[in-house]
This record gives structure tokens, C-alpha cells and sequence, in this order.
């Protein structure tokens, strides 16, 4: 199983916002 790049780069951009977006809310949340 053979990811295109673009998969690749859209997931990890999923996982860094998802990750951004949690830290956000934990601050936010303080």
C-alpha cells in the first residue's frame, strides 16, 4: 500500500491541527 504524497502531507496537516487546536483549548480552557 503505496500513500500518495498529497495524502501524506494532507494527514500530517490534519494531525498538526488537530494537535494546535487541542493545546488551544486546553490553554483557552485554563
Amino acid at each position: 500500500m503505496i500513500l500518495d504524497s498529497q495524502v501524506y502531507i494532507a494527514l500530517c496537516i490534519a494531525l498538526l491541527a488537530a494537535i494546535l487546536s487541542i493545546q488551544l483549548g486546553i490553554t483557552l480552557y485554563k
